[in-house]
């Protein structure tokens, strides 16, 4: 990925495939919904986990989404997402949302993408989906998204009992 502060010259937005992109950006105002359904429909609990502003915020942060998706499909450069999601790590964590969330916000964005693409583009959108949730699938095992394990936890404290003083 081009940098023109460093001298390198940007991205160029015909190398990929821009149809692709130009039908997703047209159609991003319907793909969103039906992503954020698809999520839902994907891990029916996600849905109970997050209030009504949360799931209004997933649908703005969607359309963004599928904008980067678009950018790295005329490109066809993966740093547009995966440069971006690393950038959105601690966004998400800030509210509260772990990274697997975020990966099956992923998978329903692909569920819908695929639904606006010619059939040549699908499998391009999906190299370009996993490699983003791969890239997400690190954060997801620092401390701060899981609860971690309990006896380790028990044994790094001192094995006291109602020490909470040590960590």
């Amino acid at each position: 990925m081009g940098h023109p502060s460093l001298g390198l010259p940007p991205a160029d937005r015909t190398a990929g495939h821009p149809r692709a992109a130009a039908r997703l950006r047209a159609e991003r105002h319907r793909l969103a919904p039906l992503a954020l359904e698809a999520s839902v429909r994907l891990a029916p609990a996600f849905a109970a986990r997050y209030s009504e502003v949360d799931m209004r915020r997933f649908l703005r942060d969607l359309d963004r989404h599928i904008e980067q998706l678009a950018r790295a499909l005329e490109t066809d450069e993966d740093g547009f997402v995966t440069n971006y999601g690393e950038w959105l790590v601690p966004v998400y964590r800030r509210r509260g949302v772990p990274m697997r969330d975020f990966i099956v916000l992923l998978g329903g964005l692909r569920d819908a993408v695929l639904t606006a693409l010619p059939s040549e583009d699908v499998t391009v959108t999906r190299r370009l989906i996993e490699r983003w949730a791969g890239r997400l699938k690190h954060h997801g095992r620092l401390p701060g998204d899981h609860q971690g394990n309990r006896i380790v936890r028990f044994f790094w404290k001192g094995a006291g009992f109602a020490d909470d003083s040590v960590v």
